[in-house]
């Protein structure tokens, strides 16, 4: 269990984050998690000092959009890149999108981190 967890709609997600930004928070990163025909995405953050997170949790539907936080936060372009490639899920406006390949490259498993079939079905996967 995360202490200092809130969940909250998609609708909500940037409104959320902005009071981390504007309170100075740091954005340490997402987690996404594959529940089945949806996808849960916790968004972590710290107040300096001291190692207490505070954290943002949201559940989609693996075809719904997701903004993408990096009008904030610069800094989780790399985790929402992964996201993207690795679960599939649907991250609009990235400020640096790599397309799908930022860690896997051409010929490796498609979206391997999810549990469905998808995952089995790209190149190299089994």
């Amino acid at each position: 269990m995360i202490e200092n967890l809130k969940e909250i709609k998609k609708d909500q997600l940037l409104s959320e984050v902005k009071k981390f930004a504007d309170a100075k928070a740091r954005f340490v990163t997402a987690v996404c998690n594959d529940l089945g025909d949806k996808l849960e995405v916790t968004y972590c953050f710290n107040y300096s000092p001291g190692m207490g997170m505070s954290s943002l949790r949201i559940v989609v539907g693996k075809d719904e959009e997701v903004p993408s936080i990096t009008g904030i936060y610069l800094t989780a372009v790399l985790i929402e890149n992964e996201m993207k490639e690795l679960f599939g899920l649907k991250v609009k406006d990235i400020a640096i999108d790599f397309g799908g390949h930022m860690l896997l490259a051409q010929d490796s498993p498609v979206l391997p981190m999810l549990k469905t079939s998808e995952a089995a079905g790209g190149k190299g996967g089994e």
